[in-house]
């Protein structure tokens, strides 16, 4: 699809039944949520997923989470309405800036997400080694792009503390990316939220995890039949 003149590739599954929207994160791509296909569908969804912009075979070699969460308003529009969706990551807050800017979905499944984005910016300092003077001028260069207050409008608990749908937030405890402390602040900050933390799956084998997908699938499920 063009899609605010870039090329983003989605990927749909099934024939009939309420959407399921799978969202994956900061350099993952659409079918990294592949594993929550099959049970979806077997419990009566249709998936659509997609690869953000410059993530996977979507166009663009940058992107932003302004960007990302305008082309799910966009998919909206040629797929939905989505009745509910499954983040990991730097999904849930792309997700969450959605729904705040007109995205309407009866249930979410947020898995690994981070509270803050400043968080996300530290660690991606550290896992990159970028020495402290490089990570200040990254975040002072953010700063100048979208503005002082772009921390506080990008954050995750910035965007749940006005949402109403039932949601489930899972985190694993052995999630060296974002601590599981992140999700527990996201689930309390959500007006209906439930927490669920795992052990020993890290931050990306939570998604082929499956008491994870059975969790996810049976929430979703238990809104929507």
């Amino acid at each position: 699809h063009k899609i605010h003149g870039q090329t983003v590739v989605t990927y749909h599954w099934g024939q009939s039944g309420p959407v399921v929207l799978l969202v994956h994160g900061w350099s993952g791509r659409g079918t990294q949520l592949g594993s929550f296909v099959k049970p979806l569908l077997e419990a009566g969804f249709r998936v659509l997923s997609f690869d953000g912009p410059a993530h996977g075979d979507s166009s663009g070699k940058q992107t932003n989470l302004y960007e990302f969460a305008n082309v799910i308003l966009a998919l909206k529009d040629y797929y939905g309405p989505f009745d509910a969706a499954i983040t990991h990551s730097f999904g849930g807050p792309c997700l969450t800036m959605a729904i705040k800017n007109g995205l309407n979905t009866s249930r979410v499944v947020s898995i690994a997400p981070p509270s803050k984005m400043e968080g996300l910016v530290h660690q991606f300092a550290m896992a990159l080694a970028i020495p402290k003077q490089a990570e200040k001028d990254l975040i002072r260069r953010i700063e100048n792009e979208f503005g002082t207050q772009v921390w506080e409008e990008i954050s995750m608990l910035t965007s749940v503390r006005d949402l109403n749908m039932p949601a489930l937030v899972i985190h694993d405890e052995d999630d060296v990316d974002i601590p599981w402390q992140d999700g527990e602040i996201v689930a309390h900050a959500w007006n209906h939220a439930m927490f669920i933390k795992t052990s020993k799956l890290g931050h990306r084998r939570i998604l082929r995890d499956p008491s994870t997908i059975e969790a996810t699938v049976d929430f979703i499920k238990a809104g929507l039949h």
